[in-house]
């Protein structure tokens, strides 16, 4: 027990060098909350962080609302530490790099425990507030890969890939270049933790621009030698989720299009555009075209159809009135 003690102490020391590099302060407050909740694994549950799963997380959370008294924004910054931690461990942890011992933490169990889900919380998300998932028309799309901030190539790049094939950002930050395969236009797509992966596809107008990136640009990126990744950064072979957002977040600042589309029940703005607003359009625009249905949910990777009819039809009524009075039958 106490070896095992000492390797998440080593990572927890590793997260916390790793994260002072970038805000010392939001590494400290990270650090505190990543602490607590080992410390409430260790004295409540027969687990770890090595295969604990999103109810001990939630319960964790519950524990600090009810018991400890701790303000919903608190909450959310534990979520968004436990979070963090999970994923640099995935990162650097498989090698033992950046100080990280080598472990293996599995699936990271905040992907499915959200602090919205405990009673007292008063937060809504974007899906229950109308207009919360609006999408963009073609063109403020435009506008938004027009305005995309330095470097450019690579964040157009990020921008286009995005939108033309409706892929996750989590999914986009794990493209490999093998992955792609320039002269079918197509990228086989994996998910977080999974080695099954679905196919997708982009127009020949992302050609030169993927070229560019590939044969020059990338090439200036410090970790690019080492990096098997489309997008390596100067601080590590992978970039972050959280650069995705920030990309097209500032972007749509940039071009006039992001705006708060409501304020929730915690205090917090939750804004129009983000990464997740290039898959929705995609979706959206796609069926506008024609597009069928059960090919879209192929190329989104739902599980269950009915997924992508909730989300996505809801936007198409215009489009599905003129399909059935085109094709319907008239008697």
């Amino acid at each position: 027990m106490t070896e095992q003690v000492s390797v998440v102490e080593q990572a927890i020391d590793a997260h916390h060098s790793y994260k002072a590099a970038g805000n010392t302060d939001t590494a400290r407050e990270y650090r505190r909350h990543i602490r607590r909740f080992v410390q409430y694994l260790e004295e409540e549950t027969d687990v770890g962080i090595e295969d604990c799963h999103s109810g001990h997380v939630e319960d964790f959370y519950q524990h600090m609302l009810n018991e400890q008294g701790y303000a919903p924004s608190s909450i959310r910054v534990a979520h968004a530490a436990i979070s963090d931690l999970y994923s640099t461990i995935e990162k650097f942890g498989e090698n033992g790099r950046r100080g990280f011992p080598q472990m293996d933490v599995g699936d990271d169990p905040t992907e499915h425990a959200t602090p919205e889900r405990i009673d007292g919380m008063f937060s809504d998300s974007k899906k229950e507030v109308e207009g919360g998932e609006k999408p963009l028309e073609i063109h403020e799309v435009r506008r938004l890969v027009n305005h995309v901030p330095a470097p450019t190539v690579r964040n157009e790049l990020i921008v286009r890939l995005l939108y033309q094939t409706g892929i996750r950002r989590s999914e986009l930050v794990r493209i490999k270049i093998s992955h792609i395969d320039r002269d079918s236009r197509k990228i086989a797509i994996y998910g977080k933790k999974t080695d099954e992966s679905r196919t997708v596809w982009y127009h020949g107008t992302l050609d030169s621009l993927l070229s560019m990136w590939l044969e020059a640009d990338r090439n200036e990126v410090f970790y690019a030698e080492e990096s098997e990744y489309l997008f390596p950064t100067r601080r590590q072979v992978r970039m972050d989720e959280q650069t995705v957002t920030d990309v097209v977040t500032t972007a749509a600042e940039n071009a006039g299009l992001q705006e708060t589309v409501y304020e929730n029940r915690g205090g917090q703005k939750v804004k129009r555009v983000g990464a997740h607003t290039l898959r929705k359009s995609f979706g959206v625009h796609f069926i506008n075209d024609g597009g069928d249905i059960s090919l879209l949910a192929d190329l989104l990777g739902h599980d269950d159809i009915e997924t992508t009819k909730e989300n996505y039809l809801k936007y198409s009524d215009t489009d599905l009135q003129k399909s059935v009075r085109r094709h319907g039958p008239h008697i």
